[in-house]
């Protein structure tokens, strides 16, 4: 059953994948409180290292139900850059 915030069955809007990911973030990094955006960076969260970020990317994978290649997960240097990679 899809949300209100669905555009249609298969494309979720921006809202939708940021609350996806903020739930995701806040469990990798284990950081109930952790408030992302897409503008957020490594170097503004505690604890998203490159060892989270592929604990992120694996959670990403499996919640997407989506593979990336190497090159997408190298290309991933913010929050926006990971929303654009999923929308891809």
């Amino acid at each position: 059953e899809p949300s209100r915030n669905w555009i249609g069955p298969s494309v979720p809007t921006d809202v939708d994948v940021l609350a996806r990911l903020q739930a995701i973030f806040r469990d990798e990094l284990d950081l109930p409180d952790l408030r992302i955006s897409a503008q957020s960076t490594p170097e503004q969260v505690e604890g998203w290292d490159s060892l989270a970020t592929i604990r992120i990317v694996a959670a990403v994978e499996r919640e997407f139900d989506r593979q990336f290649e190497a090159a997408e997960i190298e290309s991933i240097g913010s929050v926006a850059d990971l929303m654009s990679v999923i929308a891809r």
